[in-house]
Parts: structure tokens; C-alpha cells; sequence
């Protein structure tokens, strides 16, 4: 590998990604074979470098790397669960869900389902950009996941006395 693969950054991965799966797509089945088996052995290299960098207390180095996270990801060798990735990519959005007056409740992951309740002060709802934020998010923390599950409370019961009533009357 040359020099120059070495100083990708994240945008220029993620074009050679897209390039590659182009590729992929046109394998005849005796070289999807040849990828498999490649892509095994580097899963099981790949493996090794965790646990050498788990015991040299490097984990949060690999993990913080998006080429390096996405290969974890893809090799099911994260250390991390989806959960706790999750939990830490909506922290990450405190300041942007601020601003709009949202909260996000995270219900937790079951059956490949991120389940999220997400409320907005003073509207029904949450805006639009607000809930694609949301799940953008926690897509990108978890890609393992098949669905991001995102609704609103149930609104509260509203009381209304026979008082109320008579008055209106």
C-alpha cells in the first residue's frame, strides 16, 4: 500500500467504499468466493489488532476512526453493544436538540429496533429535520441495526370538570 492511501480522510474512504461495492456487484461467483474468503481473513486479522489494542488500553483509538469502526462494525468485532453507541451518539445531539426544545427518551434495542421516544415543548411533535437528525444519528452509531423506531409520547389526559362544562353552557 502506498503513502498515499495512508492519508485518506474520512470523505475520500467513503467514495473508495462506494467504488468498491460498485465493483463487488459485477464478481462472477468464483470471485465473490475469492472476496469472501479474503474478507474472512482479514476479519480474523482484524480481530487481533482489538484484542491487542483492548490489552494496551488503545480500544477508544480504533473505535474513534470511522474506516476502522465501520470494518469493526462489518466483522461484528466491536467492542462496544449498539446500545451503548446509541446512548453516546444521542449525547452527542444535547446541543442540537436544545435548541429545538426536544428531548429524546431511548427506550433501548430489541429484535434489530432502536426505540425512541422523541418530544418537542410545546408541539405535538417534533419537527421533521429534528426526527431525521434523530435517526440519522443513531443509524450512523449503529448500522447493524434494520430499524430506528421514533415516536412521540401519548399525550397527556386533559381534565375537564363538569364545572368547566356548565360554565361554557
Amino acid at each position: 500500500m502506498s503513502a498515499a492511501h495512508m492519508d485518506w480522510d474520512d470523505e475520500r474512504v467513503r467514495e473508495h467504499v462506494q467504488d468498491l461495492e460498485r465493483l463487488l456487484g459485477r464478481l462472477d461467483p468464483a470471485g465473490a468466493l475469492a472476496v469472501q474468503a479474503l474478507v474472512e481473513l482479514y476479519g480474523e486479522a482484524l480481530g487481533r489488532v482489538v484484542r491487542l489494542a483492548a490489552d494496551a488500553g488503545i480500544t477508544s483509538a480504533l473505535t474513534g476512526d470511522e474506516l476502522i469502526r465501520h470494518l469493526l462494525l462489518l466483522h461484528g468485532l466491536h467492542p462496544e453493544t449498539a446500545e451503548a453507541r446509541v446512548r453516546r451518539a444521542l449525547g452527542a445531539l444535547d446541543g442540537f436538540l436544545g435548541k429545538h426544545r426536544t428531548s429524546v427518551e431511548f427506550a433501548g434495542v430489541s429484535g434489530g429496533t432502536a426505540r425512541l421516544t422523541v418530544a418537542t415543548e410545546g408541539r405535538a411533535g417534533p419537527p421533521r429535520p429534528v426526527l431525521e437528525a434523530v435517526e440519522q444519528a443513531v443509524r450512523a452509531a449503529a448500522p447493524e441495526l434494520d430499524r430506528v423506531e421514533a415516536g412521540a409520547p401519548a399525550p397527556e389526559p386533559v381534565l375537564i370538570t363538569l364545572d368547566q362544562v356548565r360554565g361554557r353552557a
